[in-house]
């Protein structure tokens, strides 16, 4: 009876899973970025990402993305590049993990039917799910919204400052334990 219950206290007992602490990661990502504005298809993106898990579930992260979108309602499609650092809380099952984030960042927009270029503050939120397959290689997708805020308080009607990036990543990891 002893042997069951110590069993059963072991079992029920937290523990913090550390496995996470401390790991670094570097990763590229790819995909498509969509515009809220004309209804119109925006273009292709891509990322480059650093990590570090200062916990077992928080990583701080930098992220600097560049896209291809119509940012005006006549003109080509134009640059739109970001470098964002933030914070990720990730929920480790395993070998599948979901996470969330929120980035604070600079916009930079170039080209088509910009005159000149523009520098706007803005920010990100970022869904996603990594598949750990190994302890060096992670791969997975993430969903990130895009805003703007002041441009949205500059004009509200104009749907410009909102955007979506989807993305496949992959991703280096090394520093466990």
């Amino acid at each position: 009876m002893k042997k069951l219950a110590l069993t059963a206290l072991l079992i029920l007992l937290p523990t913090p899973a550390l496995a996470a602490k401390d790991v670094k990661r570097v990763g590229v990502q790819g995909g498509f970025a969509g515009l809220s504005s004309e209804g119109s298809f925006a273009g292709y993106g891509g990322a480059l990402f650093f990590g570090w898990s200062f916990t077992d579930a928080l990583t701080l992260g930098v992220n600097a993305s560049a896209s291809s979108n119509q940012v005006t309602e006549k003109g080509g499609r134009s640059l739109v590049m970001s470098q964002a650092v933030g914070v990720t809380y990730a929920l480790d099952i395993i070998q599948i993990v979901p996470y969330a984030g929120i980035y604070a960042g600079v916009y930079e927009m170039s080209g088509g039917g910009l005159a000149k270029t523009q520098v706007k503050g803005g920010a990100q939120v970022a869904l996603g799910v990594d598949y750990v397959h190994s302890r060096d290689f992670t791969f997975g997708l993430e969903l990130r919204a895009h805003a703007l805020p002041g441009e949205f308080l500059a004009s509200p009607t104009n749907p410009t400052p909102f955007y979506a990036t989807t993305f496949l990543k992959a991703e280096y990891t090394w520093g466990w334990f």
